[in-house]
């Protein structure tokens, strides 16, 4: 397989897609080395993955419940509860967050956008090996509790929650062209489009 076939085929399982067994030490390390390969302005290698066990995530899910509950303001707290339940399921947690280096000449926005870059490479390498994966937002890990429950320092920021576990079925997503989203600069506030658009799906 190409590394565009891969690409192109990705496609993410959300947790109810997925059931045991997470992925094996051996397999894991795989799939984590490739963070290493993602852009990186500086060679600083702010990555900081932190992986919950399939006999922790319900404990994990719990504490963050009782974080979100307490700080619920205009969520209620029944959908907390049901999301909460629903990530109980994960065969596998994990959290990836920008381990920012301070002061330094590359921004911090950047340094966030290599953790976010490596968070993709994870993705494409649990494809590569077989692996259901999906990126999940980092919403509840700005909450305090959260932040510490995880062991975090003020300097490391989370990016993603990365659910992996196994895939209960095989499936390739279509994926429409992406023509209407690209455009070539003829000038000053001018652009055009830069391909034609086909409407045809790149993968069926």
């Amino acid at each position: 397989m190409s590394a565009l076939d891969l690409i192109y085929q990705r496609s993410s399982c959300h947790v109810h897609e997925m059931q045991h067994p997470a992925p094996d030490s051996e397999k894991l390390k795989r799939i984590f080395q490739a963070v290493m390969s993602a852009p990186d302005h500086g060679n600083i290698k702010p990555w900081h993955l932190v992986v919950v066990d399939t006999e922790y995530v319900p404990s994990m899910c719990e504490s963050m419940c009782h974080a979100w509950l307490d700080n619920a303001g205009h969520i209620e707290p029944a959908r907390i509860r049901r999301l909460t339940n629903y990530l109980k399921d994960a065969p596998m947690v994990v959290l990836v967050s920008a381990d920012i280096v301070e002061p330094h000449a590359v921004s911090r926005r950047d340094q966030v956008l290599a953790a976010a870059a490596g968070c993709q490479n994870i993705l494409l390498a649990a494809e590569q090996e077989d692996i259901a994966a999906i990126w999940y937002s980092t919403d509840a890990a700005e909450l305090t509790q959260v932040h510490e429950l995880f062991g975090l320092t003020k300097q490391q920021e989370p990016v993603a929650f990365i659910m992996l576990g196994t895939k209960k079925e095989h499936r390739i997503k279509k994926r429409s062209d992406v023509a209407p989203h690209c455009h070539k600069w003829i000038g000053n506030n001018q652009l055009t489009p830069l391909f034609e658009s086909t409407n045809e799906s790149v993968r069926k």
